[in-house]
């Protein structure tokens, strides 16, 4: 590791991006019993970004540069989200939705205001509901980084997992946040997954960690079987916690220590698009399936929506090439490198 590259954590959020598109795309170009817990990307991406975070601000951080802190990560987050947003309100006004309804979705989207009476958080780019949790840990990081010695991290974390079991078992299930009416659900899901992140940062940069590192292949073998098996109802909230609490910490902790060897540059590539390919894939799916919707089956409809993937990654990476370095300008922030381990959560 550089003081600026985690090779291991870009390949894993880049395979994570992809995978969201996947998952998001099934039904429609993939067959729906597909990567059936891919939801738990989400935790995942929570994790990465905690050490991520943890690993660049925990110093400044604890030095009291909270201010200065948000700010960057407001720079960094809140014009790929917006572009999201936008797109998602043109969709809805060519599907022919009513365009005041549209504009207080774009409104409250704009002001990461949770919309509560829908079935998703923000109806016009869904996905964005991962975002506001992210900023809201982000907050609540710079707040306490003061006074969060690692015994307080510990219990915090521990309050965090405590309070997701409660949930997770109650709804049976690791899905939780990205409802209209059950938004507050996500609140133990961050902190116990962007805290476990930081206190896994801390713990391997004082060389204390328990997980060893491992080739960067196998580890992102385990995360796309762990998204991967038809668990039965009755022990998907048993298998989600185990992803979520145990396994991605140890999977971020192992993939931050790993090499990456030949295979880096196409993932440094995907991870740099990871963002703006979360940020922006769910217009281009919801798009397709709308035109598809009175279609028959058959190739041609197959074919349409198989789209989604060339068409996402090239719209993701037209606004990595273009729209962040114009935004990034506009609001004076150097733009990311295509291969540099800027955190998101990245999935619903």
């Amino acid at each position: 590791m550089t003081a600026s590259r985690i090779p291991g954590l870009d390949a894993l959020r880049g395979l994570a991006a992809l995978l969201v598109l996947a998952y998001h795309a099934r039904g429609l170009a993939l067959p729906r019993e597909i990567l059936s817990h891919g939801y738990l990307a989400v935790d995942l991406f929570f994790v990465i970004s905690g050490f991520v975070l943890a690993r660049a601000y925990d110093g400044a951080l604890a030095d009291g540069a909270g201010c200065a802190f948000m700010l960057k990560r407001l720079k960094r987050l809140y014009p790929m989200a917006a572009l999201g947003l936008f797109l998602g309100a043109t969709l809805w006004l060519i599907g022919g939705k009513d365009p005041a309804s549209v504009a207080l979705l774009l409104s409250l989207g704009l002001l990461f205001v949770p919309f509560t009476a829908g079935r998703d958080v923000f109806p016009l780019n869904g996905p964005q509901w991962s975002l506001m949790w992210e900023l809201a840990s982000n907050l609540v990081y710079a707040l306490v980084a003061p006074w969060l010695s690692t015994r307080r991290l510990v219990a915090l974390v521990l309050v965090g997992a405590a309070a997701h079991i409660t949930l997770v078992i109650s709804q049976g299930t690791g899905s939780l946040g990205p409802e209209g009416g059950a938004w507050w659900m996500g609140a133990p899901r961050v902190v116990y997954g962007f805290f476990a992140g930081v206190l896994a940062a801390r713990l391997v940069m004082a060389g204390r960690s328990l997980v060893p590192a491992a080739p960067i292949v196998p580890i992102l073998a385990v995360v796309v079987l762990t998204l991967t098996p038809p668990v039965p109802e009755t022990g998907r909230a048993v298998f989600d916690l185990f992803a979520g609490l145990v396994l991605f910490p140890a999977i971020v902790a192992s993939a931050a220590q790993a090499t990456v060897g030949r295979l880096r540059p196409a993932l440094d590539a995907l991870a740099g698009l990871s963002y703006a390919l979360y940020a922006l894939h769910i217009p281009v799916v919801m798009g397709l399936a709308e035109v598809t919707r009175t279609m028959p089956d058959g190739i041609v409809r197959w074919s349409l929506n198989a789209l989604a993937f060339p068409l996402a990654l090239g719209l993701a990476w037209a606004a990595h090439r273009w729209f962040e370095p114009w935004a990034a300008r506009r609001l004076d922030r150097k733009p990311q490198g295509f291969s540099i381990s800027a955190p998101s959560s990245s999935t619903r």
